[in-house]
């Protein structure tokens, strides 16, 4: 699955489900982090937009 691919999914209609903990998800945007990090702009953008999605709907501890 290309990056565009993954891209197009997240901009999909429908109910949000909570399938993370709190520690999943804390986990998830860290490694998001370290993707945004490589020399692949593409990689980078799409790793930065997903961890500001993510990282805006955990709760803080």
């Amino acid at each position: 699955m290309t990056l565009d691919e993954i891209d197009a999914l997240m901009d999909e209609p429908g109910d949000r489900l909570p399938l993370l903990t709190r520690g999943e998800g804390a986990a998830l945007v860290a490694l998001l982090a370290r993707l945004a990090a490589r020399d692949d702009d593409q990689l980078q953008a799409f790793a930065t937009d997903l961890q500001v999605r993510l990282g805006g709907r955990l709760p803080s501890a």
